[in-house]
Protein backbone atom coordinates (compact mmCIF):
# COMPACT_ATOMS: atom_id res chain seq x y z
CA UNK A 1 0.00 0.00 0.00
CA UNK A 2 2.73 2.46 0.91
CA UNK A 3 4.22 1.49 -2.84
CA UNK A 4 0.91 3.23 -4.08
CA UNK A 5 1.02 6.08 -1.88
CA UNK A 6 4.70 6.85 -2.76
CA UNK A 7 3.85 6.17 -6.44
CA UNK A 8 1.13 8.71 -6.38
CA UNK A 9 3.20 11.38 -4.76
CA UNK A 10 6.01 10.86 -7.35
CA UNK A 11 3.40 12.01 -9.97
CA UNK A 12 2.21 14.67 -8.34
CA UNK A 13 5.67 16.17 -7.47
CA UNK A 14 6.06 15.71 -11.42
CA UNK A 15 3.25 17.67 -12.40
CA UNK A 16 3.81 20.36 -10.17
CA UNK A 17 7.49 21.02 -10.72
CA UNK A 18 6.80 20.41 -15.12
CA UNK A 19 5.40 23.81 -14.64
CA UNK A 20 8.00 26.42 -15.11
CA UNK A 21 7.08 30.63 -14.48
CA UNK A 22 6.70 30.98 -17.82
CA UNK A 23 3.94 28.60 -18.45
CA UNK A 24 1.86 30.60 -15.74
CA UNK A 25 3.27 34.09 -16.41
CA UNK A 26 0.27 36.21 -17.70
CA UNK A 27 0.76 38.76 -20.27
CA UNK A 28 -0.55 41.83 -18.89
CA UNK A 29 -1.64 43.03 -22.15
CA UNK A 30 -3.52 40.49 -22.97
CA UNK A 31 -5.51 40.89 -19.40
CA UNK A 32 -8.99 42.57 -20.30
CA UNK A 33 -10.71 45.04 -17.07
CA UNK A 34 -14.06 44.07 -18.34
CA UNK A 35 -15.50 46.49 -15.40
CA UNK A 36 -13.41 49.15 -17.53
CA UNK A 37 -15.91 51.96 -18.52
CA UNK A 38 -14.52 53.45 -22.00
CA UNK A 39 -15.74 57.03 -23.01
CA UNK A 40 -18.21 56.23 -25.66
CA UNK A 41 -20.14 58.97 -27.95
CA UNK A 42 -22.86 60.69 -26.58
CA UNK A 43 -23.83 62.82 -23.33
CA UNK A 44 -24.59 59.22 -21.61
CA UNK A 45 -21.41 57.64 -22.62
CA UNK A 46 -19.45 60.73 -20.93
CA UNK A 47 -20.84 60.55 -17.96
CA UNK A 48 -20.69 57.13 -17.33
CA UNK A 49 -17.17 56.74 -18.26
CA UNK A 50 -16.90 60.23 -16.04
CA UNK A 51 -18.29 57.92 -13.31
CA UNK A 52 -15.62 55.41 -13.18
CA UNK A 53 -12.54 57.73 -13.73
CA UNK A 54 -13.96 59.50 -10.80
CA UNK A 55 -15.48 56.87 -7.88
CA UNK A 56 -13.93 53.26 -9.74
CA UNK A 57 -17.99 52.07 -10.11
CA UNK A 58 -18.67 50.30 -13.25
CA UNK A 59 -21.95 51.79 -14.18
CA UNK A 60 -23.23 49.43 -17.59
CA UNK A 61 -26.40 49.50 -19.15
CA UNK A 62 -26.29 45.94 -21.00
CA UNK A 63 -25.29 42.54 -19.35
CA UNK A 64 -22.54 41.90 -22.16
CA UNK A 65 -19.40 43.80 -21.81
CA UNK A 66 -17.73 43.06 -24.67
CA UNK A 67 -15.56 39.47 -26.43
CA UNK A 68 -12.04 38.51 -26.79
CA UNK A 69 -11.36 36.17 -30.30
CA UNK A 70 -9.46 32.74 -30.21
CA UNK A 71 -8.57 32.03 -33.40
CA UNK A 72 -10.69 30.63 -36.16
CA UNK A 73 -13.45 27.79 -36.62
CA UNK A 74 -13.62 24.95 -39.66
CA UNK A 75 -15.01 28.00 -41.58
CA UNK A 76 -12.58 30.29 -41.36
CA UNK A 77 -14.83 32.22 -39.15
CA UNK A 78 -13.69 34.10 -35.82
CA UNK A 79 -14.13 32.23 -32.36
CA UNK A 80 -15.65 34.55 -30.32
CA UNK A 81 -16.37 34.51 -25.99
CA UNK A 82 -18.57 36.86 -24.80
CA UNK A 83 -18.49 37.95 -21.42
CA UNK A 84 -21.03 39.00 -19.17
CA UNK A 85 -22.13 40.59 -15.99
CA UNK A 86 -23.31 37.92 -13.29
CA UNK A 87 -26.08 38.76 -11.33
CA UNK A 88 -26.19 35.89 -9.53
CA UNK A 89 -22.26 35.03 -9.14
CA UNK A 90 -20.73 34.03 -5.65
CA UNK A 91 -17.15 32.95 -5.33
CA UNK A 92 -18.12 29.06 -4.48
CA UNK A 93 -21.54 28.83 -5.64
CA UNK A 94 -24.54 30.84 -7.68
CA UNK A 95 -27.57 32.29 -5.89
CA UNK A 96 -30.65 30.44 -5.42
CA UNK A 97 -33.36 33.38 -5.61
CA UNK A 98 -34.66 33.88 -9.53
CA UNK A 99 -34.41 36.45 -10.92
CA UNK A 100 -34.28 38.18 -14.02
CA UNK A 101 -34.81 40.94 -16.06
CA UNK A 102 -35.81 43.51 -19.30
CA UNK A 103 -32.92 46.12 -20.65
CA UNK A 104 -33.58 48.82 -21.02
CA UNK A 105 -33.30 51.01 -24.84
CA UNK A 106 -34.20 54.43 -23.34
CA UNK A 107 -31.27 56.83 -23.09
CA UNK A 108 -33.19 59.39 -21.79
CA UNK A 109 -34.36 56.85 -18.68
CA UNK A 110 -30.51 56.01 -18.46
CA UNK A 111 -29.51 59.03 -18.13
CA UNK A 112 -32.04 60.40 -15.57
CA UNK A 113 -30.53 57.33 -13.44
CA UNK A 114 -27.14 57.85 -13.93
CA UNK A 115 -27.51 61.37 -12.81
CA UNK A 116 -29.41 60.29 -9.44
CA UNK A 117 -26.76 57.90 -8.90
CA UNK A 118 -23.99 60.47 -9.09
CA UNK A 119 -25.92 62.94 -7.13
CA UNK A 120 -27.12 60.86 -4.44
CA UNK A 121 -25.38 57.26 -4.30
CA UNK A 122 -22.06 57.30 -5.25
CA UNK A 123 -21.12 60.23 -2.25
CA UNK A 124 -22.77 57.88 0.38
CA UNK A 125 -20.94 54.60 -0.75
CA UNK A 126 -17.86 53.62 1.81
CA UNK A 127 -14.42 54.24 0.35
CA UNK A 128 -13.53 50.88 0.21
CA UNK A 129 -14.57 47.60 1.35
CA UNK A 130 -16.92 44.39 0.50
CA UNK A 131 -19.88 47.14 1.01
CA UNK A 132 -18.80 49.34 -1.77
CA UNK A 133 -20.93 48.93 -4.66
CA UNK A 134 -18.46 47.31 -7.29
CA UNK A 135 -20.69 47.72 -10.58
CA UNK A 136 -24.87 48.33 -11.11
CA UNK A 137 -26.20 47.19 -13.91
CA UNK A 138 -29.59 49.72 -14.85
CA UNK A 139 -32.61 47.49 -16.29
CA UNK A 140 -36.06 48.64 -17.53
CA UNK A 141 -37.78 45.90 -15.48
CA UNK A 142 -35.98 43.42 -12.77
CA UNK A 143 -38.51 40.42 -11.72
CA UNK A 144 -36.94 38.67 -8.21
CA UNK A 145 -38.63 36.41 -6.09
CA UNK A 146 -39.04 38.56 -3.55
CA UNK A 147 -41.62 40.57 -5.06
CA UNK A 148 -43.40 38.64 -6.61
CA UNK A 149 -42.12 39.02 -10.19
CA UNK A 150 -44.35 36.98 -12.36
CA UNK A 151 -43.40 33.86 -10.17
CA UNK A 152 -46.77 34.05 -8.72
CA UNK A 153 -49.13 35.24 -11.82
CA UNK A 154 -48.05 37.20 -15.30
CA UNK A 155 -47.56 40.57 -14.81
CA UNK A 156 -46.43 40.73 -10.77
CA UNK A 157 -44.61 43.61 -10.11
CA UNK A 158 -41.24 44.58 -10.66
CA UNK A 159 -38.56 44.99 -7.95
CA UNK A 160 -35.88 47.87 -7.44
CA UNK A 161 -32.87 46.56 -6.82
CA UNK A 162 -31.56 42.67 -6.51
CA UNK A 163 -28.26 42.83 -4.17
CA UNK A 164 -27.08 39.17 -4.00
CA UNK A 165 -24.25 38.84 -6.29
CA UNK A 166 -20.60 39.85 -5.39
CA UNK A 167 -20.08 41.19 -8.64
CA UNK A 168 -23.10 43.22 -9.33
CA UNK A 169 -26.28 44.78 -8.58
CA UNK A 170 -29.15 44.89 -11.10
CA UNK A 171 -31.18 48.17 -10.35
CA UNK A 172 -34.44 48.31 -11.99
CA UNK A 173 -37.70 50.33 -12.66
CA UNK A 174 -36.36 52.55 -15.35
CA UNK A 175 -39.23 52.05 -16.98
CA UNK A 176 -41.14 54.03 -14.82
CA UNK A 177 -37.92 56.45 -13.52
CA UNK A 178 -38.71 58.88 -16.40
CA UNK A 179 -42.18 59.67 -14.75
CA UNK A 180 -41.10 59.46 -10.98
CA UNK A 181 -41.21 63.13 -8.93
CA UNK A 182 -38.05 63.96 -7.31
CA UNK A 183 -39.01 62.05 -3.74
CA UNK A 184 -40.14 58.80 -5.77
CA UNK A 185 -36.69 59.62 -7.72
CA UNK A 186 -34.78 60.25 -4.30
CA UNK A 187 -36.57 56.95 -3.18
CA UNK A 188 -35.14 54.68 -6.18
CA UNK A 189 -31.53 56.35 -4.85
CA UNK A 190 -32.24 55.09 -1.74
CA UNK A 191 -32.91 51.64 -2.68
CA UNK A 192 -29.73 51.58 -4.28
CA UNK A 193 -27.77 51.97 -1.58
CA UNK A 194 -30.49 50.10 0.67
CA UNK A 195 -28.58 46.69 -0.77
CA UNK A 196 -25.41 46.59 0.99
CA UNK A 197 -26.10 48.25 3.63
CA UNK A 198 -28.81 45.62 4.58
CA UNK A 199 -26.70 42.89 3.92
CA UNK A 200 -24.20 44.53 6.85
CA UNK A 201 -26.91 45.08 9.41
CA UNK A 202 -27.79 41.78 8.87
CA UNK A 203 -24.89 40.09 9.78
CA UNK A 204 -23.78 43.18 12.50
CA UNK A 205 -27.11 44.09 14.06
CA UNK A 206 -29.23 41.12 13.58
CA UNK A 207 -30.74 41.56 17.18
CA UNK A 208 -31.48 44.96 16.16
CA UNK A 209 -33.52 43.75 12.68
CA UNK A 210 -35.20 41.10 14.73
CA UNK A 211 -36.34 44.13 16.85
CA UNK A 212 -37.18 46.40 14.20
CA UNK A 213 -39.35 43.10 12.56
CA UNK A 214 -41.18 43.23 15.79
CA UNK A 215 -42.36 46.78 15.47
CA UNK A 216 -44.33 45.57 12.55
CA UNK A 217 -46.63 43.14 14.51
CA UNK A 218 -46.45 45.15 17.58
CA UNK A 219 -50.69 45.78 17.48
CA UNK A 220 -50.71 42.26 16.38
CA UNK A 221 -53.17 40.29 19.26
CA UNK A 222 -50.77 37.54 20.32
CA UNK A 223 -46.55 36.97 19.57
CA UNK A 224 -47.49 34.15 17.64
CA UNK A 225 -48.85 36.15 14.48
CA UNK A 226 -46.73 37.74 11.98
CA UNK A 227 -47.65 40.19 9.64
CA UNK A 228 -44.90 38.51 7.37
CA UNK A 229 -46.58 35.60 6.88
CA UNK A 230 -49.51 36.77 4.96
CA UNK A 231 -47.31 36.62 1.51
CA UNK A 232 -50.62 35.90 -0.51
CA UNK A 233 -53.34 36.52 1.63
CA UNK A 234 -56.75 37.45 0.41
CA UNK A 235 -60.19 39.25 1.02
CA UNK A 236 -63.34 38.75 -0.43
CA UNK A 237 -65.29 42.26 -2.22
CA UNK A 238 -68.66 42.44 -2.99
CA UNK A 239 -69.33 43.99 -6.80
CA UNK A 240 -72.78 45.83 -6.46
CA UNK A 241 -71.30 47.32 -3.05
CA UNK A 242 -67.63 47.27 -2.86
CA UNK A 243 -68.41 45.65 0.57
CA UNK A 244 -65.03 43.99 1.70
CA UNK A 245 -65.11 41.06 4.03
CA UNK A 246 -61.99 39.46 5.74
CA UNK A 247 -61.62 35.85 5.57
CA UNK A 248 -59.92 35.57 8.70
CA UNK A 249 -60.93 37.77 11.16
CA UNK A 250 -60.55 35.92 14.47
CA UNK A 251 -56.91 34.88 13.50
CA UNK A 252 -56.01 38.51 12.19
CA UNK A 253 -58.76 40.53 14.06
CA UNK A 254 -59.17 42.21 10.53
CA UNK A 255 -55.64 43.08 9.17
CA UNK A 256 -56.36 41.51 5.67
CA UNK A 257 -58.08 44.56 5.42
CA UNK A 258 -55.73 47.09 5.94
CA UNK A 259 -53.77 49.38 4.04
CA UNK A 260 -49.78 48.15 3.69
CA UNK A 261 -49.42 51.87 5.86
CA UNK A 262 -51.57 50.63 8.89
CA UNK A 263 -49.37 47.20 8.65
CA UNK A 264 -46.43 49.48 9.02
CA UNK A 265 -44.94 48.96 6.07
CA UNK A 266 -43.79 51.41 2.94
CA UNK A 267 -45.45 49.48 -0.29
CA UNK A 268 -46.61 46.04 -0.96
CA UNK A 269 -44.90 43.16 -1.89
CA UNK A 270 -47.05 42.70 -5.35
CA UNK A 271 -49.54 44.87 -7.34
CA UNK A 272 -53.20 43.71 -6.04
CA UNK A 273 -55.12 41.45 -8.27
CA UNK A 274 -58.36 40.21 -8.18
CA UNK A 275 -60.38 37.17 -9.91
CA UNK A 276 -64.47 36.56 -9.79
CA UNK A 277 -65.30 33.82 -6.56
CA UNK A 278 -65.86 30.57 -8.17
CA UNK A 279 -68.12 30.11 -5.96
CA UNK A 280 -70.29 33.25 -5.62
CA UNK A 281 -70.59 35.22 -9.12
CA UNK A 282 -71.11 38.47 -6.74
CA UNK A 283 -67.91 39.20 -5.40
CA UNK A 284 -64.44 38.81 -6.36
CA UNK A 285 -61.38 37.36 -4.07
CA UNK A 286 -59.02 40.38 -4.02
CA UNK A 287 -55.45 38.73 -3.64
CA UNK A 288 -52.73 40.95 -1.82
CA UNK A 289 -48.85 40.44 -0.75
CA UNK A 290 -47.06 41.79 2.05
CA UNK A 291 -43.33 42.52 1.80
CA UNK A 292 -40.26 39.60 2.80
CA UNK A 293 -38.77 41.01 5.64
CA UNK A 294 -35.36 41.76 3.72
CA UNK A 295 -37.34 44.37 1.03
CA UNK A 296 -39.06 46.05 4.13
CA UNK A 297 -35.59 46.71 5.90
CA UNK A 298 -34.51 47.97 2.58
CA UNK A 299 -37.57 50.20 2.49
CA UNK A 300 -36.75 51.94 5.60
CA UNK A 301 -32.89 52.19 4.74
CA UNK A 302 -34.27 53.91 1.77
CA UNK A 303 -36.26 56.25 3.77
CA UNK A 304 -33.73 57.10 5.99
CA UNK A 305 -31.30 58.72 2.71
CA UNK A 306 -34.13 60.41 1.43
CA UNK A 307 -36.34 62.10 3.21
CA UNK A 308 -35.67 64.03 6.53
CA UNK A 309 -37.21 63.20 9.97
CA UNK A 310 -40.01 66.44 9.04
CA UNK A 311 -40.53 65.11 5.50
CA UNK A 312 -41.46 61.75 6.11
CA UNK A 313 -43.73 62.34 8.79
CA UNK A 314 -45.31 65.15 6.44
CA UNK A 315 -45.93 62.34 3.92
CA UNK A 316 -48.35 60.78 6.47
CA UNK A 317 -50.25 63.85 6.92
CA UNK A 318 -54.01 63.02 7.17
CA UNK A 319 -53.65 59.82 7.36
CA UNK A 320 -55.08 57.48 10.05
CA UNK A 321 -52.34 54.89 11.48
CA UNK A 322 -49.11 56.33 10.54
CA UNK A 323 -47.26 55.57 13.21
CA UNK A 324 -46.12 52.52 13.17
CA UNK A 325 -44.53 53.81 9.95
CA UNK A 326 -42.58 57.26 11.12
CA UNK A 327 -41.28 54.81 14.57
CA UNK A 328 -39.59 52.12 12.38
CA UNK A 329 -38.24 54.87 10.06
CA UNK A 330 -36.89 56.24 13.35
CA UNK A 331 -35.18 52.85 14.42
CA UNK A 332 -33.59 52.15 10.97
CA UNK A 333 -32.29 55.28 10.95
CA UNK A 334 -30.11 54.72 14.36
CA UNK A 335 -29.22 51.41 12.55
CA UNK A 336 -28.03 53.56 8.92
CA UNK A 337 -25.26 55.39 11.48
CA UNK A 338 -23.93 52.24 12.65
CA UNK A 339 -23.58 51.10 8.98
CA UNK A 340 -21.82 54.78 8.61
CA UNK A 341 -19.56 54.80 11.49
CA UNK A 342 -18.34 51.39 10.90
CA UNK A 343 -17.54 51.20 7.05
CA UNK A 344 -16.06 55.18 7.11
CA UNK A 345 -18.74 56.61 5.76
CA UNK A 346 -19.85 60.51 5.77
CA UNK A 347 -23.41 60.58 6.09
CA UNK A 348 -24.40 62.92 3.42
CA UNK A 349 -28.88 62.86 3.04
CA UNK A 350 -30.49 63.73 0.47
CA UNK A 351 -32.58 66.63 1.39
Amino acid sequence: MWKSYLLYSVCVFTLLTSCNEEDIKLNASSVVDWFAVPDRPGELGHLLHKIYKETGVSIFINDTLGYVEDGVDSNGDPVRFYETVSEKYLIYSLVSKEVRFTLSRDTAAMLKAAYAIEKWVLPNLPPLGKYRVKSLLLVDSLLTEDYGGDTIREGGKAAWVFEESIETTPVGKLADIKSMDESTLKFWAGMVLSAKVYTWLNIHCSDSLKFFYKMTNSDLPTKARTLYNMHAYKYYRMLDTGEEIDLNADWYFGAELWDYWRMGFLEWGDTEWSEIDPKNSNREIVYRKTLEKSCDAMNYIAAVYAFSDEEFKNLFTGVEYSEKCIRRRLYMKELVNLFCQANGVTYQSFY
